[in-house]
């Protein structure tokens, strides 16, 4: 009997740029420059302007992650007058997105006084 088996790993689609929740809830820190917060996580999505003369920085990133296996089999025997050949497969697989948001508060001095965040996987 032979019997054969195929797997395919995992592969996600990101966007390019730094933005993700590890650096987020490690390294971003209230009181840094908005030359730091552009160094750690790329550009924002969207900047908009405060009542107070700062801005808020809208960081957006949407990634998919699809993951497919399948598992096949053949084979041949013969047994007195019982010749047979066989052959199936089985198939799986599988997707989910990630979203996370984050917008970052700056002073009219361009430093961080504060910022909130959102990861969400479906």
């Amino acid at each position: 009997i032979l019997t054969g088996c195929a797997m395919q790993a995992p592969t996600a689609s990101a966007e390019s740029n730094d933005f993700t929740l590890g650096k987020v809830q490690s390294q971003l820190k209230k009181g840094m420059s908005s030359s730091q917060v552009v160094s750690l996580l790329g550009s924002p999505n969207l900047v908009t302007s405060t009542k107070d003369g700062g801005e808020a920085w809208t960081y957006d990133k949407i990634s998919q992650e699809s993951e497919s296996s399948s598992v096949s089999g053949a084979g041949a025997g013969s047994s007195g007058n019982f010749f047979g050949i066989f052959g199936g497969g089985r198939s799986k697989s599988s997707n989910s997105s990630k979203n996370l948001t984050l917008i970052v508060k700056l002073n009219a001095d361009g430093v961080v006084t504060d910022y909130k965040y959102q990861s969400i996987k479906y």
